[in-house]
């Protein structure tokens, strides 16, 4: 018997042939930690592992979700690979009814402006203030928003040519589009605690931690934010964080 109004946790992890870091290479860590918060949680996780043959860069692939899973789904997570949730986090999907969520992403406003301006040629007329840009690594939404990320999935499809060729330097990929299409199709947004999804923890200092408790030595990461998202440095450091980490706290989610 299917079971409906189930929570999901839907994570994108696709080697993507225009770069050097796969993400295979990383994912499994992120993976497990989802997997093992999940099962407390009485949650369902679907992993993503193949594109559509008709994606170029592997993280437009998000915007298919629907394609892939079916009405049982009330509420969904969508997360990137590349982040990790803590073991005891609470249950992330009380954290809303049917809005879209996310969290403000304004760690380097030089990096939003510039991706901002950049994609600003497909969207004349929309005014996208950066400090309500949101970071597209851990979004949370409802069924309901199907026909809205049928649309951004449209827009890649309208424009392939010119977003499979982006090369406008620090601009990303399919974050500011996200952005630009929530504002133009007035999605009402629900901003979340960034400790849900913790970006630029080098930046925070957040690796670090209270050096004068000497008794206590857990990053500071560790201690104040349920969602860990390891980006905004070098990706290849990203592997070896990941596994050391995960090789330090994997027993925490049996």
């Amino acid at each position: 018997m299917v079971v409906l109004n189930r929570n999901l946790v839907y994570i994108i992890a696709i080697d993507d042939v225009t770069s050097q870091i796969k993400c295979s290479e990383y994912a499994e860590y992120g993976i497990n930690s989802w997997m093992g918060w999940a099962n407390k949680n009485d949650v369902d996780v679907m992993v993503v592992r193949s594109g559509d043959n008709r994606i170029l860069k592997s993280k437009w692939n998000k915007y298919l979700i629907f394609d892939n899973i079916d009405n049982r789904y009330e509420k969904i997570a969508m997360v990137d690979a590349d982040t990790m949730i803590k073991w005891d986090a609470p249950n992330i999907f009380d954290l809303y009814d049917d809005e879209f969520c996310g969290v403000i992403d304004n760690d380097n406003m030089w990096w939003v402006n510039n991706s901002i301006n950049a994609y600003n040629k497909f969207f004349k007329g929309i005014d996208l203030d950066y400090y309500k840009y949101i970071n597209s690594g851990m979004i949370l939404f409802h069924r309901k928003h199907k026909s809205f990320i049928d649309k951004v999935f449209q827009f890649y499809m309208d424009n392939k040519n010119v977003l499979d060729n982006w090369d406008v330097p620090h601009s990303g990929t399919d974050q500011t589009v996200l952005n630009y299409m929530l504002r133009k199709h007035n999605i009402k947004i629900k901003y979340i605690n960034p400790t849900w999804n913790l970006t630029a923890i080098h930046r925070k200092e957040m690796f670090s931690y209270n050096w004068q408790l000497e008794e206590d030595k857990t990053p500071f990461f560790m201690k104040y934010a349920y969602v860990w998202h390891f980006t905004g440095f070098p990706i290849e450091n990203r592997i070896d964080i990941m596994k050391r980490l995960w090789e330090n706290i994997g027993g925490e989610y049996e």
